[in-house]
C-alpha cells in the first residue's frame, strides 16, 4: 500500500513542545534585539533553523513508504496456524527516522502463541511494531497466529507514524478502511458421518431413493439396454437402429432432492434467556457437517439459521445450490453467525416453508426441542415436505413425530459441563451418619430423566 496515494493524511504534532520552543526562541530574539548580544540573536537564529528544517523533513518521512499484510492462508480451521507477514519497504531517499505502525488485531487470536490483551470498548487489540527503514530498503517480519476458534476475523485499519529525526513533529498515516482491512475466516469444526453416528444410506430420510423413481417423461438423460419391464413407449428406435440391439430411453427426475440445512442458534426454549457457548458451536459443528455430507454426494445444498452475521441483524439465508464454491460460502456464513437470534425458529419455520423448492429435504439442527418447534416440524412434514430432525438436547424429543425423522446425537454433548443439572446439597448430607433416618426414599422422586443410559445410535421414529 503506497502511503501517499491511497491512505487519508491527517498531521499531528507536538503542539505544547512546539508552541513553548518557538515562544522561546521569538523571546530569545527580542531580547537579544534589547540588549543588543550577536550570540542570543545566533541562538534564537539556530532554533528557528532547526524548526524550519525538522518541519520540512516531517513532510517527507513517510513519502514513498509502503506496509502491507499477508497471510499464507485466508481460510483455515480450529487448530491450524497460519502464518501472518508484516511488510515495509521504503522507495524513496530518506533520513533515517523511526516508524511505527499500530495494527488492529482481533480479539482472541493468539500471536506466536501469546493471546494479547484487548481494549475492552472495542474488543480489539493494538499491535504496534517499530521500524527503523534505510532508503530504499524492504523489511518483513513474520508471526504465526493460531486459529483457536471459528469466526470471522478482521484485520485493520493501520496507522503509521514518525516524524523529523530531532523529534519535533510527528505525522500520523491512517490507512484508508475499505484497502487496508483483511478478514480471516475460521471455519467451524467438522465431523465425520461415523463421528456423528448417523446412517449413511438414509441420512437424509428416505425421499431421495423414492425421488429417484419419479421420472420426467420430458427429460431424457441418455440410453440403456432394453430389459422386460420396460415398456414400448420406452424404446429409443434411433439408438436401437444404431447398435443393433433395443435401447430404452433414461429419464431425469422430475424432482430433484436438495437439502436445506436450518440451524437454531439458540441454545434456551427462550432465546432471550442467554445462551450455551460450547453447545452453540457443537449445533454449528453439526450444521456444517451435514452440509459438507450432502455437498460430497453432490446435492443441492443451502442453508438457514435464526442467527445473524456481526454488525447484521438479518437471518442468515442461502438458497441450495451446486456451485463449486457453495460449500465455501455455507461454511463462511457458518464461521460468522452470532449467538443472537433474530425470531424464535418455530416463525422462521413457518416464514419459509411454504418457498422451499420442491423437492427440498429440510434438516432441522437445533439444541432445544421446545414444542412449539416440534409442532411446526410436524405441520411442515404434513404439508409434504421431507424433515430430518437433528437434535443436540439431553432428552430425545417425544416418541412420535409424525413422518419427521428424528436423529439424537448425546454423545457429542455429553461432556459439557453446562448441561449437567445441579447437585442439591441436603443438611443429611451434611450431617453425616446421624441424619441419614431423615432422608428422603429415592422411590418417592421417581426416576430421574438424567439417569437413562447413554444413547451410542441415533435414534430414527418411524415416518407416520
Amino acid at each position: 500500500m503506497l502511503l501517499d496515494r491511497e491512505l487519508h493524511v491527517d498531521q499531528s504534532r507536538h503542539s505544547t513542545f512546539i508552541e513553548l520552543w518557538l515562544l522561546l526562541a521569538a523571546g530569545l530574539t527580542l531580547v537579544g534585539l534589547l540588549v543588543r548580544s550577536p550570540f542570543l540573536l545566533a541562538a534564537a537564529a539556530l532554533m528557528l533553523t532547526v524548526a524550519a528544517g525538522a518541519w520540512l523533513l516531517s513532510r517527507q518521512a513517510l513519502a514513498g513508504v509502503h506496509y502491507a499484510r499477508r497471510f499464507s492462508e485466508t481460510r483455515a480451521f480450529p487448530g491450524e496456524v497460519v502464518e501472518l507477514t508484516l511488510d515495509l519497504h521504503t522507495s524513496r531517499r530518506r533520513l533515517p527516522s523511526q516508524i511505527d505502525v499500530h495494527d488492529l488485531f482481533p480479539e482472541g487470536i493468539p500471536v506466536d502463541g501469546a493471546l494479547l490483551p484487548a481494549n475492552p470498548a472495542s474488543r480489539l487489540v493494538e499491535f504496534t511494531t517499530h521500524w527503523a527503514p534505510g532508503a530504499r530498503q524492504r523489511l518483513s517480519r513474520k508471526f504465526q497466529l493460531t486459529c483457536s476458534a471459528r469466526g470471522l476475523y478482521r484485520f485493520g485499519p493501520a496507522s503509521i507514524h514518525s516524524g523529523d529525526p530531532f523529534g519535533l513533529f510527528e505525522r500520523t498515516v491512517q490507512l484508508d478502511h475499505s484497502a487496508s482491512v483483511e478478514r480471516l475466516v475460521v471455519y467451524p469444526v467438522l465431523y465425520s458421518v461415523a463421528e456423528l453416528r448417523l446412517p449413511a444410506a438414509t441420512l437424509f430420510g428416505e425421499r431421495a431413493s423414492r425421488l429417484l423413481l419419479a421420472e420426467d417423461p420430458l427429460r431424457n438423460a441418455g440410453v440403456r439396454e432394453w430389459q422386460e419391464s420396460d415398456s414400448l413407449r420406452r424404446i429409443h428406435w434411433g439408438a436401437s437402429l444404431r447398435t443393433g440391439a433395443l435401447q430404452s430411453r433414461l429419464y431425469e427426475p422430475s424432482e430433484e432432492l436438495q437439502v436445506l440445512v436450518v440451524l437454531n442458534v439458540a441454545t434456551l426454549e427462550r432465546h432471550w434467556q442467554g445462551t450455551i457457548t460450547e453447545l452453540l458451536e457443537r449445533a454449528v459443528s453439526v450444521a456444517g457437517s451435514l452440509a459438507a455430507a450432502a455437498f460430497a454426494e453432490r446435492l443441492p445444498v443451502g442453508l438457514l439459521a435464526n442467527g445473524a452475521l456481526p454488525e447484521s441483524d438479518q437471518e442468515i439465508r442461502l438458497l441450495p445450490g451446486r456451485s463449486p464454491y457453495q460449500l465455501m460460502h455455507l461454511l463462511e456464513l457458518l464461521a460468522g453467525v452470532t449467538a443472537f437470534a433474530t425470531a424464535p425458529i418455530e416463525e422462521l419455520l413457518a416464514r419459509e416453508a411454504p418457498r422451499l423448492p420442491r423437492g427440498a429435504t429440510l434438516v432441522m439442527v437445533t439444541a432445544t426441542t421446545h414444542e412449539p418447534l416440534l409442532v411446526e416440524l410436524i405441520e411442515i412434514a404434513h404439508a409434504g415436505r421431507p424433515v430430518v430432525l437433528v437434535s443436540l438436547a439431553p432428552e430425545p424429543p417425544r416418541p412420535w413425530l409424525g413422518r419427521v425423522v428424528v436423529y439424537h446425537l448425546p454423545h457429542l454433548v455429553d461432556d459439557l459441563i453446562a448441561l449437567q443439572p445441579p447437585v442439591a446439597t441436603t443438611p443429611a448430607a451434611n450431617n453425616g451418619s446421624k441424619s441419614k433416618r431423615n432422608e428422603p426414599k429415592p422411590a418417592d422422586e421417581g426416576p430421574s430423566p438424567w439417569a437413562r443410559p447413554r444413547v451410542t445410535s441415533p435414534a430414527a421414529m418411524e415416518p407416520g
